[in-house]
C-alpha cells in the first residue's frame, strides 16, 4: 500500500522548500534522515520531494530503492539518472524540435585506453559542420560548470586537452539569440515562460516580460515545452529557450533536474506562481496511483 507520508530530501533551510512545505499545511510531513538503511527501504512514504540527490550517489541510490517500493519520487530517479545532454539531443530530433547543431567526443584519455577504437577527432571538419564560434561543454554538465566558447579549430583542440579528460563533450552550435526564456514547467502540463539573461556562475538575470515578441509561436513552444517533459519524465523542469534574429527558436537545454528557484532573484509573482504549481503536483501524486516510471517489471509491492 502506497505510504501516507511527504519525505522531504532536501536542507531544511532552504527557502523554496520552506515556502512549500508552509503551502502544504497540516499534511503529515517529514524531512529525511539516514544513517544505515536496510534493504529494501519502508515505503511510508506517498511521495518523496528530492532535491538533493542529484549531488550525492548515496542518496541517489535510495531515491530509486524508495521508488521501487512505491514512493512516488519528484523528480523520477530513474529518468534522472538516464537522462543527459547527449539523450536530450537525440529526444530533441525525434520529437522534431529544433536544436543547435551538435558533436560528440570521447575524452582523449580513451586514445590511450581503447587503442584504435577512439582517434584524435578531426577539428577542422567539427569546425566547418557546427560552425564557429561554437560551445564546447560536457553532457552531464550543470550551472554553467565547464563551458566554454571557441572561436577557432586550434583553441577547441586546446580547450578538449587542457579540460578533456574524464568526460563525454559535446561541441554544439552557438546560437546569437535576440530573445532567451527559462520555461518552467510543473507536473507536465503548467507552462511559465520568463525571460532570462544567462550568465555563468549563477548570475543569470529574470525579466519581467509581457511575451508579445514571441507572441506568434508561444504557444508552439508551450506544446513542445510538454512533450519534451513528458517524454523526459520530468514533474518540475526548466527548459531553456531562445529565438534568434529571425524569429526561429532553438531548445538550449531540456534537463534541470533540480531547477535553480531563488526566491530573491525570480521576480515574486512567478516565484508564488511555481510554488503553488508545485505543491499542487505534489498533493496530486500524494491522492493518487501514480507511480515513478522505470524498466523493470514488478509485482505490486504491498
Amino acid at each position: 500500500m502506497k505510504g501516507s507520508k511527504i519525505g522531504i530530501l532536501e536542507l531544511r533551510d532552504d527557502p523554496f522548500i520552506i515556502d512549500v512545505v508552509s503551502k502544504l499545511g497540516d499534511l503529515p510531513i517529514e524531512f529525511l534522515s539516514f544513517a544505515e538503511q536496510t534493504v529494501p527501504i519502508t515505503g511510508e512514504y506517498g511521495v518523496i520531494v528530492d532535491r538533493l540527490s542529484f549531488r550525492f550517489p548515496f542518496l541517489q541510490e535510495v531515491a530509486k530503492n524508495m521508488s521501487l517500493r512505491g514512493s512516488y519520487v519528484i523528480n523520477n530517479p530513474f529518468a534522472a539518472s538516464a537522462s543527459n545532454k547527449l539523450v536530450d539531443e537525440l529526444i530533441f530530433q525525434l520529437l522534431e524540435i529544433p536544436s543547435p547543431k551538435s558533436i560528440v567526443l570521447p575524452g582523449p584519455e580513451l586514445k590511450e585506453e581503447l587503442g584504435g577504437m577512439v582517434v584524435e577527432p578531426s577539428w577542422g571538419r567539427i569546425a566547418d559542420e557546427v560552425g564557429l564560434p561554437c560551445v564546447f561543454k560536457p553532457v552531464d554538465g550543470y550551472g554553467w560548470d565547464d563551458v566554454y566558447v571557441v572561436n577557432t579549430p586550434e583553441e577547441l583542440k586546446e580547450c578538449y586537452a587542457s579540460h578533456g579528460a574524464g568526460k563525454v563533450w559535446l561541441v554544439q552550435r552557438k546560437i546569437n539569440y535576440k530573445y532567451y526564456y527559462r520555461v518552467f514547467c510543473i507536473d507536465q502540463k503548467d507552462v511559465l515562460f520568463i525571460r532570462w539573461i544567462p550568465k555563468p556562475s549563477a548570475m543569470g538575470e529574470y525579466l519581467c516580460s509581457d511575451l508579445q515578441e514571441i507572441n506568434d509561436i508561444k504557444n508552439k513552444l508551450t506544446e513542445q515545452t510538454i512533450r519534451m517533459n513528458s517524454c523526459l519524465d520530468m514533474d518540475i523542469n526548466v527548459v531553456e529557450w531562445c529565438v534568434d534574429e529571425q524569429g526561429q527558436p532553438w531548445v538550449i537545454d531540456a534537463f534541470n533536474e533540480v531547477p535553480d528557484i531563488t526566491k530573491n532573484c525570480i521576480p515574486t509573482d512567478y516565484y508564488w506562481w511555481i510554488v503553488d504549481r508545485f505543491v499542487t503536483c505534489i498533493k496530486d501524486k500524494l491522492t493518487s496511483d501514480k507511480r515513478n516510471k522505470h524498466s523493470f517489471t514488478l509485482p505490486t509491492v504491498s
